[in-house]
């Protein structure tokens, strides 16, 4: 009976100085975005971006990505393709797509958000397109395909030198970048060359992930 009673005390301490150990383990060690990774590193426009979990701190959840109850229609739970053909991608393939695509100059982040939602924070290193700008009546629409690498006039487009975009709004319950990207495709962007982030902003504040400001 006194070896058991010896084990179970043996057992408390072991469990007492491994979580000891934990608690006083730095934060980075417990913050990194996947096992062996502490940051991502990219570029974009001259500017290098470095991307962390929790870099800022413990700080609160911003209300509207803390939300569980959404009306619906309005703010439905969306699909997980955007359309047939668009990938969509993970947060540690979005990481991906930044170092293999935005750093060479292949590739935009594109948040598809109202330009106020943009100021309050966004992915580093996105780009400002409102999904209401790619609508057929905007007389600035070819101007911003031209902008994306598209050449030639609309209806006519060659899209085969345009950016690789990655299209993303508030997250699963915002409709905003699966509406970007069929209004791409309708104006003849390849399937191909865009990629959907459904996780958006309410997925990267959730998992802690560095935020422009």
């Amino acid at each position: 009976m006194s070896k058991i009673k010896s084990v179970k005390g043996a057992l408390a301490s072991a469990i007492g100085v491994v979580a000891l150990t934990l608690l006083l383990l730095p934060q980075s060690a417990v913050a990194d975005i996947a096992r062996g990774l502490t940051s991502v590193e990219f570029e974009f426009g001259g500017q290098v971006f470095s991307i962390r979990r929790g870099a800022d701190g413990d700080v609160a959840l911003p209300n509207r990505y803390s939300q569980a109850t959404r009306t619906c229609p309005e703010h439905c739970i969306e699909p997980a393709t955007a359309a047939p053909g668009v990938a969509t991608l993970s947060e540690l393939e979005v990481f991906t797509f930044m170092q293999q695509n935005v750093s060479t100059g292949s590739g935009l982040l594109v948040d598809a958000r109202l330009p106020a939602e943009f100021s309050g924070g966004s992915i580093p290193g996105a780009i400002s397109v409102p999904a209401a700008t790619l609508v057929t009546n905007n007389p600035y629409r070819e101007d911003l395909l031209l902008a994306l690498g598209a050449k030639g006039a609309l209806g006519q487009m060659d899209f085969s030198g345009a950016f690789d975009l990655l299209v993303f709004d508030d997250g699963p319950w915002s409709p905003t970048a699966r509406q970007a990207v069929q209004l791409l495709l309708d104006a003849g962007y390849p399937a191909q060359k865009i990629l959907y982030y459904r996780g958006g902003l309410q997925m990267w504040h959730i998992f802690g992930l560095t935020v422009s400001k």
